[in-house]
């Protein structure tokens, strides 16, 4: 997938995300919680808890051709949905 974020305004990172996860927290009264996200929710919590671990998208870029302007990204988009692919 690629990210975004708001450390790197108009960078976008491809890396690679699990498509579900669950996470224990602790609620307001101390009570252990599990959420269990997928889709677009789950790439959001895999995202911000690397934030809390002091990782950034960069950091888990598949390799170093996995970065691109967020105006690079919009051209190769629309030209792959214009052409039908």
């Amino acid at each position: 997938m690629w990210d975004d974020c708001f450390s790197f305004p108009d960078l976008l990172v491809r890396l690679e995300r699990a498509e579900r996860v669950g996470v224990r927290y602790e609620d307001e009264q101390g009570r252990t919680q599990i959420l269990e996200a997928e889709g677009a929710f789950s790439e959001l919590l895999q995202h911000e808890i690397d934030h809390l671990d002091g990782v950034l998208a960069v950091d888990r870029a598949l390799d170093r051709n996995s970065f691109c302007t967020r105006e690079e990204w919009r051209r190769r988009h629309e030209r792959a949905q214009g052409s039908g692919s």
